[in-house]
């Protein structure tokens, strides 16, 4: 493990059990309707013609012991029925055998890394300042396995995705398929707790009865997200003032490039700690970094 690594884990085996479980008793309903209107459709050709010549499909067949009747539905089955199920079952056991084996997460100092995808891959970095909230949930098939899913909110804009694209259905940090959520909960806790600490020089700056910039900034940032518009940030010229390129400021205030990348474009609503820490880099006031209405 890279000392970067706080905690790393992937989906537990048993999460491919659980999909084929799932997937199978589908398949059953499904094949189950099939046969009995293959079943049906037979019975009424037999009886509507019953010297209808034989198939193709059986003008080779030796005599078994079944009438015409039973070798038809015998052939429709198998090849209606019994090989697509099988079939089906073998790729679906494939998908879920290599997706189980690329689903991996990080926990780092700084933010969550998901990586995904069998023939996309995906990688999806979560800062620790944009998290909210962590739920753990378990559906009917999962506690069949004891399997846990972790779905962490975020705030604002998706998260840093890399290597395709991202889904408008699927939550950006959902980690399926977890024997012990309570870990990887706690994990992220503790250093959700770590990155929510306001520094001394912001308390000293800013929560005083004489300093607006604190109660500017909350209510412009609220106010955005009531009305789901985009932040308006003069980041982008205050960092080219300075002479900073995106990734040297992101470095220097422990985010990821694409995390600065939305802010300036206004798809990020930032922590205030954050915003803090941006400010001192672009020797600026927090106000500053956003037109306040």
């Amino acid at each position: 493990m890279r000392k970067d690594k706080f905690y790393e884990g992937s989906i537990h085996r048993d999460f491919r059990k659980k999909n084929l479980l799932k997937i199978n008793l589908i398949l059953i309903g499904i094949f189950s309707i099939i046969t009995l209107i293959a079943i049906g459709a037979v019975f009424n050709l037999a009886n509507a013609s019953k010297n209808a010549p034989r198939p193709p499909i059986l003008s080779n067949i030796v005599d078994i012991g079944l009438n015409q009747t039973a070798e038809i539905i015998f052939w429709v089955l198998l090849e209606v029925v019994i090989i697509p199920f099988i079939v089906i079952n073998i790729i679906v056991h494939l998908y879920l055998t290599a997706y189980t084996k690329n689903f991996t997460y990080q926990v780092s100092e700084d933010n969550i890394i998901i990586r995904h995808g069998v023939f996309t891959r995906t990688k999806v970095t979560i800062p620790f300042i944009r998290i909210q909230n962590i739920n753990v949930l378990s559906g009917l098939f999962d506690r069949f396995f004891n399997l846990y899913t972790v779905k962490i909110e975020t705030a604002g804009a998706s998260g840093s995705v890399s290597g395709g694209t991202s889904s408008t259905f699927r939550p950006e940090g959902l980690i399926p398929g977890i024997k012990e959520p309570d870990i990887i909960e706690d994990k992220i806790n503790q250093m959700m707790s770590k990155h929510s600490k306001v520094p001394t020089g912001l308390q000293d700056k800013i929560f005083k009865p004489e300093e607006l910039a604190f109660d500017n900034f909350i209510s412009y940032i609220l106010s955005k997200m009531r009305e789901g518009e985009k932040l308006k940030t003069n980041i982008t010229t205050l960092r080219e003032r300075v002479n900073l390129t995106v990734g040297k400021l992101a470095a220097k205030v422990g985010v990821p490039e694409q995390t600065i990348r939305y802010l300036e474009e206004g798809r990020y609503n930032p922590s205030l700690t954050l915003a803090y820490k941006i400010a001192q880099e672009l020797n600026c006031k927090i106000e500053d970094l956003f037109e306040l209405a």
